[in-house]
């Protein structure tokens, strides 16, 4: 006969434990040789343990003294009980102990307990298993066999898991089952199986799978128990993603048992009978449409052990995205169509890159909790619009650096780009015609962030019913420069609205032909700095509450307090014929006419324009070409770039006055923004640029200026690039 491996004591394994009178907590354990953990009370019951096994308890409950949570079925079964004084502990279902343990008696006064119930011949075998591969259910398979007469009736089969997780208590009933047992006779034997759902919380090493028979009547007599758990080489894995539109970058994670011990890792990621990767936690890009196994081999030196997921990656057409994604976005796969919500989750990167038409259809967004990095060129911009209708781009909750850059929005409906609690740059991209109602900015939107960069964009004929038909910042620290704010309306402000303590910096930005029916310009609760910019407009330029601007070196209508300030026509070359959306801001040409007053009025110790002279005022300086004949200029330091034009690489020239220190050579775009820059060791020799910036990215042909800089002397030459 098997003997009995049941200790029932009522409700007693619990959270971390002072002293043995400190047990305000109610909990059911039995013992089981096949399990391997032990309670860690400091007195008895680590003695116990040793002694009786192991104790699992069925469920437990927290009240005075300790924070808990009810296990499974807790009420039910504590009312079966009677449980009312605590410590309330019932062995085998029948004896009782209640209350009044003193510290360090739990062992003596448990003990006989035990031997009284080993004593005993159990009329059942209970052999159990688990199954968690798939880590979607917990398997439970429970085989029972009748080894001598059963008398007790209302017998039932309880099968739950326990979930071990920390040393302060041993474990607790993370999901209970049970059905009716019906087995009576010698011989007998049933196959009972349940699934649990799986809890990503759960640790698998710390799983164990428990089978209990119980009578509900009489003396609700346990008649065997039994508990298994992970031992053996058990591979398992799981992924970021499990679909998305090509090119699909995967990062696997590997989750196998044991969690130490295993020496080698071998993935197959697409079937096809070649190990792919020995690393433990691979990443691996799936270019082809298509659904892929995997498989993972594992080995501790001795055994291997192998899992195949079937179906486990499925990499989608590019015409019907939605779910997650993650991976490198190409025009190589053609137009990438987003018919459903889109996330990039944390953890992962989404990069788009130069030439990709992205058409988000049925009212979707694209929402990024990890990072993305559209980077388009200016041959070549990531394109976003829509058929029909779509929220926009929302990066939400991340503080990886976010990079937008040469990208073209339109026809969103909430904003083209929100940026909420995360990081970003927004670099020379286009907003055009996006639209809201409500109080976020229909081309950007910044809520409760502190590092946004916002340079070189241009946002134009965006309209609002509410705030602001441009940018919206709220509690948020911006810096706003170079962009170009044009033919935007709003009810309230035509270009800008900022809000809730909001710490803005406007440098050199052209604001111009926007319609608000209050202000340009929305500011509550605010104090934003405005330097080197253009502000027109017909109307109000600043609408106040609880916070003031400060402008300097400004070409402001109707002028403003400050220094350097001035009211005059900024004689841009090419405007829009009238103010707000009516007029193609786009079409318009913002650079500034070789008599504008704005050119080199800005403030005099702000950076030097790329030709050398002192700051204009807006996002689009006017550059001078300085004469080498120049009386200012008589001495020839840089000369011409030579082959000019060019392709491939050039050559510059240079040789600078004895003793000269801190010379550089730096190559500019034709918006001013830094492209190169070459730190000069010696008083004179050459520099070769091959058409790549500083971050080694090939440039677009055109045409760009090198200034050569140095302690006493400026100078700036042309050269164009041709690809």
């Amino acid at each position: 006969m098997k003997k009995s491996l049941i200790l029932i004591a009522a409700l007693m394994i619990l959270p971390a434990i002072l002293s043995a009178t400190q047990m305000n907590v109610v909990g059911e354990v039995f013992t089981a040789t096949s399990c391997q953990y032990c309670p860690s009370a400091r007195t008895g019951l680590r003695d116990l343990a040793a002694n009786f096994d192991n104790f699992i308890p069925l469920f437990w409950q927290s009240t005075s003294g300790f924070v808990g949570m009810p296990s499974p079925n807790y009420s039910t079964r504590g009312t079966m009980y009677g449980v009312s004084t605590i410590p309330h502990a019932r062995f085998g279902g029948y004896i009782y102990e209640i209350g009044g343990i003193p510290v360090g008696s739990m062992y003596s006064d448990y003990l006989p307990h035990y031997y009284t119930l080993n004593a005993l011949d159990s009329p059942l075998a209970i052999d159990i298993t688990m199954d968690v591969l798939t880590k979607s259910t917990v398997d439970i398979q429970a085989d029972a066999e009748v080894t001598s007469g059963i008398t007790t009736t209302n017998n039932k089969l309880i099968l739950l898991l326990t979930n071990k997780y920390n040393y302060d208590y041993t474990a607790a009933v993370v999901a209970y089952y049970e059905e009716n047992f019906s087995l009576t006779t010698i011989g007998q034997t049933e196959n009972f199986t349940h699934s649990f759902t799986f809890d990503p919380s759960w640790d698998v090493s710390n799983l164990k799978a428990v089978a209990i028979v119980q009578t509900f009547s009489g003396n609700l007599m346990i008649l065997q128990a039994a508990t298994c758990g992970v031992y053996a080489l058990l591979p398992m894995f799981s992924s970021d993603v499990q679909s998305g539109p090509p090119e699909l970058g995967i990062q696997f994670y590997n989750e196998s048992c044991p969690s130490t011990g295993i020496i080698s890792y071998e993935w197959d990621f697409d079937n096809d009978g070649t190990w792919d990767s020995t690393e433990e936690n691979p990443y691996y890009i799936y270019e082809n449409f298509g659904t892929y196994d995997v498989t993972l081999r594992i080995s501790d030196g001795i055994e291997y052990a192998t899992i195949t997921m079937e179906d486990f990656i499925t990499v989608l057409s590019p015409s019907n995205v939605s779910g997650n994604a993650a991976g490198t976005w190409s025009p190589t796969y053609g137009t990438y169509t987003v018919t459903g919500d889109v996330t990039v989750p944390s953890g992962t990167i989404l990069a788009i890159e130069p030439n990709t038409n992205i058409i988000v259809n049925n009212g979707s967004n694209i929402k990024v909790k990890g990072k993305i990095e559209a980077v388009g060129s200016e041959r070549g911009f990531v394109n976003f619009s829509t058929d029909d209708t779509w929220e926009g781009l929302l990066i939400q909750d991340t503080q990886e650096l976010n990079i937008i850059d040469y990208c073209y929005f339109t026809g969103a409906t909430s904003s083209a780009v929100s940026i909420d609690n995360s990081v970003a740059n927004i670099l020379n991209s286009v907003f055009y015609e996006n639209t809201n109602t409500s109080q976020k900015g229909p081309a950007i939107n910044v809520l409760d962030a502190s590092d946004v960069l916002i340079e070189g964009n241009t946002i134009a004929n965006n309209f609002s019913s509410v705030l602001s038909g441009g940018i919206v910042l709220d509690n948020a620290a911006v810096e706003i420069s170079h962009n170009i704010i044009v033919n935007n309306e709003a009810t309230f402000a035509g270009a800008i609205g900022m809000k809730n303590g909001s710490d803005a910096s406007l440098i050199n930005n052209t604001i111009a032909n926007n319609i608000g029916s209050y202000a340009c310009i929305y500011i509550l609760s605010s104090y934003p700095n405005v330097l080197n910019t253009i502000i027109i407009h017909d109307g109000l330029i600043f609408t106040t509450f609880s916070g003031n601007p400060t402008v300097n070196y400004t070409c402001i209508s109707g002028g403003y307090s400050g220094t350097g300030n001035i009211d005059v026509d900024p004689q841009f070359v090419n405007p829009t014929a009238g103010d707000g959306n009516a007029y193609d801001g786009l079409l318009a040409d913002w650079s500034l006419q070789e008599t504008s007053p704005c050119i080199d009025t800005g403030d005099p110790s702000s950076p030097p324009d790329p030709d050398g002279t002192i700051a204009d005022m807006g996002a689009l300086y006017y550059h001078q070409v300085i004469s080498v004949d120049d009386p200012h200029n008589n001495m020839i330091y840089i000369r011409q770039n030579a082959p000019n034009p060019f392709k491939g690489s050039t050559s510059i020239s240079y040789s600078l006055p004895k003793n000269s220190e801190n010379a550089v050579i730096t190559i500019y775009n034709v918006k001013g923004d830094v492209v190169k820059e070459f730190t000069l060791e010696d008083t004179e020799g050459d520099v070769v640029w091959n058409g790549f910036d500083q971050n080694d990215k090939a440039v677009a042909s055109g045409v760009y200026f090198y200034r050569l800089q140095g302690d006493s002397i400026s100078q700036t030459r042309t050269m164009t690039f041709m690809k």
